[in-house]
């Protein structure tokens, strides 16, 4: 599976993403479960790890991009802020299309290494660290 999620760290949610996204149900879990965070009304921080990511045909950059102009016309954000471990420029690349086109719903913080993101869950100092904002 593309997606993997962890919730053993909740509010804090890992999502492990790797390979790449062979089908159109591929995407939907990966939406299905975002979604199911909503659901509990809860507020939430993803940590997607991108280390393992493979070449994901650019039709999901635009699914995505509709995917959160949905997510936007909720009532309540739920999801608090994003981090995004990235290691290689095509993921680097596919994101900036998406947040090009679209606002993220929640400040995005991409980050090089776990020390990185620790900082960001613990509220340390995060200066250095690039952020986009919705």
């Amino acid at each position: 599976m593309f997606a993997n999620f962890d919730y053993s760290t909740f509010p804090v949610v890992l999502v492990d993403l790797s390979g790449t996204i062979n089908n159109d149900i591929q995407f939907t879990h990966f939406t299905e479960n975002w979604l199911k965070l909503y659901i509990q009304k809860q507020d939430f921080i993803f940590v997607f790890d991108t280390t393992n990511v493979s070449n994901v045909p650019i039709k999901y950059s635009f699914r995505m991009v509709e995917f959160i102009k949905e997510i936007k016309k909720q009532e309540y954000h739920y999801l608090q802020k994003s981090i995004i471990l990235i290691h290689n420029s095509f993921v680097k690349e596919m994101l900036n299309l998406i947040l090009n086109l679209q606002s993220p719903v929640a400040p995005v913080y991409l980050v090089n290494n776990e020390d990185e993101i620790n900082l960001i869950i613990n509220n340390g100092d995060i200066s250095n660290i690039i952020c986009i904002n919705p």
